[in-house]
């Protein structure tokens, strides 16, 4: 499929809904730009946890340590799998 938009005085296009729901994108999503050729790719920027630093307000100026994060998770999950006999 083959889709046309028009840039606006401010440079911004609106891409598609096709196009959109096809990649998932939604508001707020976020595309890499690049050009091959004569040709521009945009790719979605799949998130990981480190990438999201930053995005939310918090009172905190490092990012918290991973490794405790897993554990505090595992723990929470095996004494959830505890309380319900798994």
């Amino acid at each position: 499929m083959t889709y046309i938009a028009t840039i606006t005085q401010k440079g911004q296009v609106t891409i598609p809904v096709a196009i959109r729901n096809y990649l998932g994108l939604q508001a707020s999503s976020k595309l890499i730009f690049s050009i091959d050729r004569e040709n521009i790719v945009a790719q979605p920027v799949k998130a990981d946890l480190l990438s999201l630093y930053g995005s939310l307000k918090t009172k905190y100026k490092k990012p918290a340590n991973l490794k405790k994060i897993r554990q505090i998770v595992r723990k929470k999950i095996g004494e959830n799998a505890a309380q319900e006999g798994l």
